[in-house]
């Protein structure tokens, strides 16, 4: 794992573990425990790298490149000058693909402007591939209070102006010199248009199968109708104590919110903990790029 501190002017900086450790000792001192570690952390991106592991994948595809991200939250909170930066570091990568699960912005229709124009500015050697979070129909429950008629839909064709594939129950299939590789992407899990079966409708279960949906409780169901990889966000890396407020707030049946899980039968599911530096409570929940190389299973 790298850790990189984004500098105010654009420079970035090798962490000591040392320092680390003793900002992460004061913080967990300090009474606003949570607040002071967000602002010490805001800019320290991690960036984790692990092989993907796919049935059937081509010799074309073997050892090519995944950025994940997600919960970028461009918002008053989340700069654009933060989210550029986070854009050159995943440019720097040179990856194949680059997928994007979710929760673009928190606020009004001009964020979704604000984040194509920064998001126009990635540079994938094949494409950049996306779904939809909670926060893109509303600032919070799509279908709850915070609605915004019509966001998700202005969202997505700002994306899709920006040149990435926002998949909306719908799949798509990228092909190298015969070899094909596929990638299927759901609604949110909470809005009143998710539907798995319309989005695997079109899908070859033949082909190396990886989904995108922003929560990660959809997981199973999308693994169980042929992906092999599930990749969401949602959760910023933490796991939170199950209390009434959350269980009406952010309503969970699964209990994955970081990194890696086998969903049973060699189907995996990551959970990206996002760019967006809001709710960082802990060490392990720094803004996350996650790199994979496409392996073929054995």
């Amino acid at each position: 794992m790298n850790e990189i501190l984004l500098q105010g002017d654009g420079r970035r900086v090798f962490s000591p573990r040392y320092m680390k450790r003793l900002l992460w000792s004061a913080a967990g001192s300090c009474a606003l425990g949570g607040l002071f570690a967000w602002r010490l952390e805001d800019h320290w991106l991690r960036i984790e790298r692990h092989d993907m592991p796919l049935r059937g994948l081509a010799p074309e595809f073997e050892g090519s490149t995944l950025a994940h991200v997600a919960d970028l939250h461009c918002s008053p909170l989340v700069l654009e000058s933060y989210l550029n930066q986070c854009v050159r570091v995943i440019n720097e990568l040179n990856a194949d693909f680059v997928a994007i699960a979710g929760d673009f912005i928190t606020g009004p229709k001009c964020y979704a402007r604000r984040v194509a124009r920064v998001l126009g500015r990635l540079r994938p050697k094949v494409a950049a591939v996306a779904c939809l979070g909670n926060h893109d129909y509303g600032i919070f429950r799509p279908t709850g209070w915070g609605c915004m008629r019509g966001l998700s839909h202005y969202v997505a064709e700002q994306l899709c102006e920006a040149d990435l594939f926002v998949m909306l129950n719908e799949s798509r299939v990228f092909r190298r010199h015969g070899a094909s590789i596929q990638f299927v992407g759901v609604e949110d899990l909470w809005s009143p248009r998710y539907n798995p079966e319309m989005a695997f409708d079109q899908v070859d279960l033949h082909l190396p199968t990886i989904a995108l949906c922003h929560n990660p409780d959809a997981a199973h169901d999308l693994a169980d109708r042929g992906a092999q990889w599930v990749l969401s966000g949602h959760t910023h890396g933490t796991a939170f104590n199950s209390t009434r407020l959350r269980k009406l707030t952010l309503p969970s049946t699964h209990h994955y919110y970081a990194g890696r899980y086998e969903l049973g039968q060699g189907r995996s599911l990551y959970v990206n903990r996002g760019l967006g530096y809001g709710r960082r409570v802990n060490l392990n929940s720094r803004p996350e790029i996650t790199l994979f190389t496409l392996r073929a299973a054995s």
